[in-house]
């Protein structure tokens, strides 16, 4: 180990006192309501027992603090244990309220705060140092003091494509119905916290209010009562739209066009629908079973019907606003046409509304308005129940029905008032609101993504060429015979599938896919579903495949040589992400391919493709899967640039550190310089929705801050991750944590089991928080089988964390055993490099997390007698590592404590960290006591005693443990 030099940086000071001061008031009231609610809920003795466990986890007892905890739990009956479990869980969702609270207040009060300057580094490319989220105005402000040309801006505005992809797996562990109980409580205590005007007897109600609500809480249950359709878990995400998303996008726009009124007066501000969604809920196939044609045709349909009913009643609302007289305004000639147009159209309404509304122009304009939305709500609602199959009747291309057919129609209704409001000198600003969200949401509210992972595909046409008898059936063909094959069949009109053949169940599910998404953009048009991702492309026939099965649907044009479906391959493991160049380069040099990409408003081809954090962690480990998806994305951008095509890269981030998850903003700053171009897509995974979209300034602050980072990164002119010796240091370092995460990981014969007894994965997988499977295909248990997200879930209630951070410090060592001097070089990179930085950064808050006394408890309780040597062997493999990363990523940082750089964090991870030790001694006792029960007769109810008492049910133990696994998740903040 080699010396530790001075550090290059002097430690950051104590948290800011403002956030220091919110979170004391705020904690002191939370504790206050949870002492408050336990003595009213629980028998007192039960109650004191239970404030006792909370106090054995401050500070000032951390002495002999877990002897004491595991006494105290071994007391328990199995009633009390899970009255502790249900009660940390609350405690730690309060406090996730009340830190959510602290982070918006904290946005609005930025949002009012003059910009400093910012000091940067002589050495690196102006923009490239700073790395603290900012908002428009700080942003807008900061290039303009670094004389970014306006028209530079203006360009990098106009192509400015954000996506975000909301996901379903995991869902959240919280049930819709707390979410619901959360956001009463959450509102409370923002009008006690932040409304100085109230009185004493007004103070006094609110508070009953919230002891009242906690109480509803307490008495609910937090556990799924059944396992989620896919239904369910499309109702769990659209529900961040419908409450939050649909009013805060039109505030966004808002706050981008006045930053910029303020900095570049003279710059067009980008389209309404610079940010836009997607969903991969109801059309994620990969794995999952439940997710049917009919389902994603159903999802379309309800999504449809959320956004028809949001468009009624705003359009209701601006009726009773616009009621602007004839007598006293000038309306446009254009508007009267079309008031004339509509009469013809719908006399009943003209009958109705004419005599009211005869001087009204507006308020008749928008009854016809509504009578359009409302037809068009009531042939969603028939479309759902008939279903896909149902008959095509055409009437969706056809201007002379009835309902709208295309959201443009909509809009164009809604642009007609608008000009006429505005020829006279008038605005409305419910009316633009409207008209963005329009552009935004269109019909459909998100775009759906669908997943299928690649063999499916090959499958299905092995089995269609044995039925056509071809010489060389498509599962015996090598990658070049099909690539040749498949080309050829792309580029004729002959149907390749027979209409009346009958296929194997997978097959016809296949084929029944590509024909419902035909169905789906006839109804809907193409924004519905426009990216078909293939997981696990290893190969250019992987694409190939999508697209000839597309064509046989009529998806494919070959004679027009278009396509309504963009190919969005997802490189997963490690071999595939260093794969993908040549694989993508291939594909742009057939031409038929080239002239079938999507074009985007530049007209130039566009090619998403997807890179995946999840599989190459779980394969190589933190510091492997990162750096080469560094350097897939250098690559993949040279080879577009190379053939002309427009790069989107889709980034599918986990919610936790382990699978890509962290601050976005940091991670977006991280991204290879020149890769952008105001170009980005990123999944949100469920377990995160509510902590970025429940709050609307918490929503308008992630928004924010994802897209001032994109605007910062693609403005940083000189790239910094070309540097040679940086390069070839990382390619040594991502080398070497591969080796040793392997080594551990995979080649370790042992790691297995000890996985899967010394964490809770078989008892997650029975928690009702997902309608997919959490393992793959066949689903035997062993590491290739188990999906990324409950290995990373494991980990992490275990409180190993070990995906983050395994194999970093072993790859640091063996550098600086080389080489001590490299040390210096190492800390020159955190300081200069925004990938390096954001790499260690996110080793460092993982490991803050990481309690390894705790995770020891786990392997000696929860292991078995015969698997003790080997257990032990793996945990001072895992412990020595640890202490290593820690040490090593503290000389590199300069910090003398994890976090000391981010005062607010580690103020919040130490609470979290000694609170949810309890729980942590609970959950062990809990699942020894299920899995002894597994093995033999009932036991007695007393934990820990030998006594004969009332026996309890495996249900029961099962029950206690999922409410444990709840209460961590809420602790951790996150699950997979």
């Amino acid at each position: 180990m080699p010396q530790k030099l001075p550090n290059p940086t002097p430690p950051a000071s104590d948290p800011s006192p403002r956030v220091t001061r919110l979170l004391g008031e705020r904690l002191e009231l939370v504790e206050d309501l949870w002492q408050t609610v336990l003595r009213s809920e629980c028998p007192p003795e039960q109650a004191e027992r239970l404030l006792r466990l909370k106090q054995l986890s401050e500070p000032a007892e951390a002495a002999d603090a877990a002897a004491a905890i595991v006494q105290l739990i071994r007391e328990m009956d199995l009633a009390e244990a899970i009255a502790a479990a249900r009660a940390f869980s609350l405690y730690f969702q309060l406090v996730n309220i009340l830190e959510q609270h602290i982070e918006e207040d904290s946005y609005l009060d930025s949002l009012k705060t003059l910009v400093e300057p910012v000091d940067t580094d002589p050495f690196l490319p102006a923009l490239a140092s700073q790395s603290d989220p900012a908002t428009f105005r700080q942003l807008f402000e900061r290039l303009r003091a670094l004389n970014v040309p306006p028209a530079q801006l203006e360009n990098l505005l106009r192509d400015l494509d954000l996506r975000l992809v909301f996901t379903a797996h995991p869902t959240e562990i919280v049930r819709h119905t707390v979410r619901h109980k959360q956001r009463r409580v959450a509102n409370l205590i923002q009008k006690l916290e932040q409304d100085e005007l109230l009185n004493s007897l007004e103070r006094r109600s609110l508070r009953m209010q919230l002891e009242e609500e906690i109480r509803l809480w307490w008495r609910t249950d937090e556990l799924h009562q059944f396992k989620p359709t896919v239904l369910d878990e499309v109702d769990y995400a659209l529900h961040y739209f419908q409450q939050v998303l649909f009013d805060a996008m039109p505030q966004l726009r808002q706050r981008i066009r006045t930053a910029l009124g303020v900095s570049y007066p003279d710059v067009e501000p980008p389209r309404d629908a610079f940010c836009t969604f997607g969903s991969w809920v109801g059309s994620d196939r990969d794995g999952n079973p439940s997710v049917t044609p009919e389902i994603t045709w159903r999802t379309a349909c309800y999504q449809r019907q959320l956004m028809l009913e949001r468009y009624i009643k705003s359009v209701g609302e601006l009726r009773d606003q616009l009621s602007i007289s004839m007598q006293w305004s000038q309306v446009s000639p254009a508007l009267l046409e079309s008031l004339e147009m509509d009469r013809l159209r719908f006399p009943e309404i003209y009958e109705q509304r004419a005599a009211r509304y005869r001087l009204e122009p507006y308020r008749l304009k928008l009854s016809y308005t509504l009578e359009r939305l409302r037809l068009t709500h009531s042939r969603n609602q028939h479309l759902a129940e008939v279903g896909w199959e149902s008959p095509w009747d055409g009437q969706g291309n056809s201007s002379q029905e009835l309902h709208y057919s295309t959201v443009d129609e909509f809009r164009s209704d809604l642009e007609l008032i608008q000009g006429s409001l505005e020829g006279t000198g008038l605005s409305c600003e419910a009316l633009q609101h409207l008209i963005s969200q329009a552009q935004i949401f269109a019909f459909c509210l998100a775009s759906l993504d669908i997943r299928q992972e690649s063999t499916r595909h090959s499958a299905a046409l092995d089995e269609l060429s044995r039925y056509l008898q071809l010489a060389v059936p498509y599962g015996e063909m090598d990658e070049q015979q099909r690539v040749t094959w498949l080309l050829s069949e792309l580029q004729t009109r002959r149907p390749l599938i027979p209409v009346a053949a009958s296929w194997s169940e997978a097959t016809a599910e296949t084929i029944a896919v590509f024909r419902m998404l035909q169905r789906l953009q006839q109804e809907f048009g193409q924004r519905i579903c426009r990216t078909y991702v293939i997981s696990m492309s290893h190969t250019v026939s992987d694409l190939l495949e999508v697209l000839l099965l597309a064509k046989e649907a009529g998806l494919v044009d070959p004679m027009a040589q278009m396509a309504t479906l963009l190919v969005v391959p997802l490189f997963e493991t490690v071999e595939d992400l260093q794969g993908a160049p040549e694989v993508m380069e291939q594909l742009f040099s057939q031409p038929f391919y080239r002239r079938l990409l999507t074009s985007n408003e530049a007209n130039q081809p566009l090619q998403e493709v997807m890179l995946g954090y999840s599989d190459s962690n779980k394969d190589s480990g933190f510091l492997s899967s990162n750096w080469e998806i560094h350097k897939a994305q250098i690559a993949l951008q040279a080879i577009a640039i190379g053939n002309g095509v427009a790069l989107r890269i889709f980034h599918g981030r986990g919610g936790s550190v382990g699978r890509g998850g962290g601050p976005a903003y940091q991670a977006i700053l991280a991204q290879p310089g020149g890769t952008l171009g105001g170009r980005i897509k990123i999944t949100e995974q469920g377990e995160v929705l509510a902590s970025k979209y429940s709050l609307p300034e918490l929503a308008l602050y992630n928004l924010e801050t994802v897209t001032t980072a994109v605007l910062q990164n693609s403005l940083v002119s000189a790239p910094v991750d070309a540097n040679p010796s940086w390069n070839s240091l990382m390619g040594r370092l991502a080398a070497r944590s591969r080796d040793h995460y392997r080594a551990l990981v995979h080649d370790n014969p042992d790691l297995v089991a000890f996985f899967q007894q010394v964490t809770p994965i078989e008892e997650i997988s029975k928690l009702q928080i997902s309608s997919r499977p959490a393992r793959r295909k066949g689903g035997a248990k062993d590491l290739s089988s188990l999906r990324a997200i409950p290995w990373v879930f494991g980990w992490t209630q275990s409180r190993f964390l070990l995906p983050s951070w395994f194999g970093v410090g072993a790859a640091l060592q063996d550098e600086l055993e080389q080489d001590a001097q490299q040390l210096e070089l190492l800390r020159l990179l955190y300081q200069r490099w925004p990938f390096f930085r954001m790499l260690i950064s996110k080793v460092e808050m993982t490991l803050s997390k990481v309690d390894i006394d705790l995770a020891h408890h786990y392997v000696q309780a929860l292991g078995r007698p015969e698997n003790k040597e080997a257990f032990e062997q793996i945990f001072e493999t895992i412990a020595t590592e640890f202490a290593l990363t820690r040490d090593l990523v503290l000389q590199i940082s300069g910090h003398t404590r994890l976090l000391d750089g981010d005062p607010a964090l580690q103020l919040s991870v130490d609470l979290r960290n000694r609170t949810i030790i309890p729980l942590g001694f609970l959950q062990v006792a809990l699942l020894r006591r299920l899995r002894d029960q597994n093995r033999q007769p009932p036991m007695s109810e007393a934990i820990g005693s030998s006594e004969d008492g009332r026996t309890y049910s495996r249900s029961e133990l099962l029950r206690g443990a999922l409410l444990t696994i709840n209460g961590i998740a809420a602790g951790m903040r996150n699950t997979g």
